[in-house]
This record gives structure tokens, sequence and C-alpha cells, in this order.
């Protein structure tokens, strides 16, 4: 239970007593009170607005309203994990770690280069790639429903891919010329071998 105090939040301007005016309550939760000062007890931690209406006769002298914020006093931190090397083309996972003094219902918003960017599993987790190397910022917002109730950033540093200098498309073991078995040249050329058409031992002349 998170015990408020609602005399602490609220400072009456009117200067009717008490006996004489009437009070409408709203916790934000659900709940409400018709006490001058009630105190108030949420079962869950959130952001709540608390707004007091005061009446007399009737007729309304008094309508404020103020937001207690049961989240943010009990986050200690939030950091953003990430590998050793970001590189160029390959899939990379980021995540967001939050520490809080209990568990909190919240959810988060990545963003790259400022840009906001949509996460399918909203579970702290951000998986991407970069396509260019250099440097990139990434950061993100810890929300309770809409409200932002912590933030951090980080410096991403991209190292480009390295290329592939194992099998280049030419100076392979097997060129196309220049083998050891060309196309000439070898040890039975079609001219000059021992058998010649002509000059032989058994001339048809001479």
């Amino acid at each position: 239970m998170y015990k408020v105090i609602t005399s602490l939040l609220f400072i009456l301007t009117c200067t009717v007593s008490a006996n004489d005016a009437q009070y409408f309550w709203r916790f934000g939760d659900g709940s409400v009170s018709h006490e001058a000062e009630p105190e108030h007890e949420y079962a869950q931690p959130g952001i709540y607005t608390v707004t007091r209406e005061v009446y007399l006769g009737g007729k309304l002298l008094e309508s404020s309203e103020k937001q207690v914020d049961l989240i943010s006093p009990k986050i200690v931190g939030l950091i953003i994990l990430q590998p050793d090397e970001v590189i160029q083309g390959q899939n990379v996972e980021f995540l967001a770690n939050l520490t809080s003094s209990e568990p909190l219902d919240l959810h988060y918003q990545w963003y790259v280069a400022g840009e906001p960017v949509s996460v399918e599993d909203d579970n702290g987790k951000f998986t991407t790639q970069f396509a260019e190397p250099g440097d990139v910022e990434l950061s993100v917002d810890a929300l309770w429903q809409q409200t932002v109730v912590s933030s951090t950033s980080t410096q991403l540093k991209v190292i480009e891919a390295d290329d592939d200098g194992d099998k280049p498309d030419d100076g392979d073991d097997n060129p196309g010329d220049g083998d050891d078995n060309p196309g000439d040249g070898d040890d039975n050329p079609g001219d000059g071998d021992d058998n010649p058409g002509d000059g032989d031992d058994n001339p048809g002349d001479g």
C-alpha cells in the first residue's frame, strides 16, 4: 500500500470553514472521498492525478488537481546493455536494463539518431542492424503508460565490415589461361612432330 496525505498536496485557498464546505476528492484509481483532508492508500505503484473540488451551498468555490508520482522515486537507474562491437550489416541486440526498488510495469521506446523506432516485443530488448559505419546515438525512454519516468542514451561506434579476401574473383588456382594444360604449346603439337607428312624415310618422290 502507498499512503498519500492529501493535506501535503493541497493548500486550501478558500476562507470557508470545514464545517460549512463540502469536498469531493478523486484519487485517480477510481476511489473518491468527501472528507476535508482525507488519507488515501494506493494498491499499486503508478502516476495518479488527484483532483479536489470545494463546494458551498451547492456552488463550486474551488477546483484543483495534483499529480502523485509513485514510479519515479522507485527507479534507481537505467542503462543500455550492448555488445563489445557493433559491426556494419550484422544483427545486434540491445537491452534496456532498469534497476528499481520493486518491480514496475513499464514499457520502452527506442530511438536511433533521434528517430523513434518500433519494436515488436515490448520487453526492453531491441534488435537491429546498421547499414553504414560511423557514430550513431541510441537512446531509450522508460514509460509508465504515456509518461516518461526515466531515459538514457549511448554513442555507438559502428565498425565497417571486413572484405572477404580469401576468394577473389580472379587470380585463383585455376585461371583461364597460363595453367598446366594450355590449349597450345603442349607435348603433341599439330605440326613439327616425328612423323611429318613430307621429308620422311620413304618419300613419294626423289
